[in-house]
């Protein structure tokens, strides 16, 4: 329902508008206010009422045309104005134009002129009032994103438990705003430093939602459960006891014995992580197969063990540093990893991380980033 304020003291253009207003119909015209002079229009506009469109005599001597919205203190009063003539003073109008009328009309008023002038610039209202609701609610959207993602990052740890002995680091960069990549690092009861890199399948908020939800089972239930094996199929049960069609995570969890060095795992459907060091060649682990969690129940996983002797170290990561492209399609690769690990394995834990980081984006370029990049280091010192 369209409100209109029609500043002009002329009684006769009273009355036709008001004629015509009825002849528009109701659903048109909800209501309609009339000042007569600057002063009464002000009062009007600081009382607070809200209008569609206004129409404002440019001749009358106690208005001051178009002009007399510059008087106005608040400027949060917005609103089309269409200038009202009564003669065909082209400067008149030209100027009331260059002041900020939206459209003219000249008097004597005919009907079929401001009907068509009145909708074309409803038409316009209507249309810079939803666009406003859409862009304010993507805002506002948008807002809500953006707070998620700051808490998904706050999620993954920055500080990891003490390890005499041994550097931890890890990093994750989302494809988009928010990612379905995790990691998690936590101290077990018995001693052992528990470790989980996982990527749980599709992007953005849903992969988000998952993603917290599938850390915080295995979180939960790797304090109960000390078998990295059972573990995950426990935790498999759960998922899918809450199955959401599509959605499903690969996970690696191993955890650490600080004492034997001795790392047991297992790995349900995730790519296998690098063992490197000491200037050897990397090598990928074997063992410890499972598929990936929140599919099918009454799953079994395997689990294996390496040791880490001093110097080496770990390399968990999750498909996004392998599968990352450069602008030919060319994924980064095992390869690639694998030289650039082998060159920079007496680096710290954090500067290995950093390092494969800066390695990914001299191969992509300028490419687009497609899935997150997770990786995670445990190196014995």
């Amino acid at each position: 329902m369209t409100r209109v304020f029609v500043i002009d003291d002329d009684p006769t253009t009273e009355n036709v508008l008001k004629a015509y207003f009825r002849r528009l119909g109701g659903e048109t015209i909800a209501d309609c206010a009339f000042a007569k002079s600057d002063h009464e229009a002000l009062e009007i506009i600081q009382s607070g009422a809200e209008f569609d469109v206004a129409l404002i005599a440019l001749d009358r001597e106690p208005i001051s045309g178009v002009s007399l919205f510059h008087q106005i203190k608040d400027r949060t009063f917005r609103v089309p104005r269409i200038a009202l003539a009564s003669g065909q003073d082209i400067a008149m109008i030209r100027q009331a134009m260059n002041e900020g009328a939206v459209d003219f009309m000249v008097k004597p008023l005919v009907f079929e002129d401001f009907e068509t002038t009145i909708r074309r610039i409803l038409e316009t209202v209507e249309r810079r009032r939803n666009n406003w609701k859409e862009s304010a609610a993507y805002s506002a959207l948008r807002k809500e994103i953006d707070i998620a993602a700051d808490l998904q990052q706050r999620i993954l740890p920055t500080e990891f438990p003490a390890t005499e002995g041994y550097e931890i680091s890890a990093h994750m960069l989302p494809a988009r705003v928010m990612g379905g990549d995790f990691y998690d690092v936590f101290a077990c009861d018995n001693g052992d430093i528990g470790f989980v890199v996982a990527d749980v399948s599709g992007k953005g908020v849903p992969a988000a939602f998952y993603m917290a939800v599938a850390r915080t089972l295995i979180h939960s239930v790797a304090a109960s459960i000390a078998n990295p094996a059972e573990c995950l199929a426990q935790v498999n049960e759960l998922l899918c006891n809450h199955h959401i069609p599509g959605m499903f995570v690969s996970v690696f969890y191993g955890r650490l014995d600080p004492k034997t060095h001795r790392i047991t795992y297992t790995n349900g459907g995730h790519q296998l992580p690098f063992k490197a060091g000491n200037g050897t060649t990397p090598v990928e682990l074997e063992g410890g197969n499972g598929v990936v969690l929140g599919v099918a129940p009454e799953l079994e996983y395997l689990q294996e063990q390496v040791e880490l002797a001093p110097g080496e170290f770990l390399f968990v990561f999750t498909d996004g540093v392998t599968e990352a492209f450069d602008n030919d399609q060319r994924a980064f690769g095992e390869g690639r990893l694998a030289d650039c690990l082998a060159d920079i394995s007496n680096e710290t834990a954090e500067q290995v991380i950093y390092q494969v980081g800066l390695a990914i984006n001299g191969f992509v370029g300028d490419a687009d980033q497609h899935d997150d990049i997770t990786s995670l280091i445990i190196r014995r010192r």
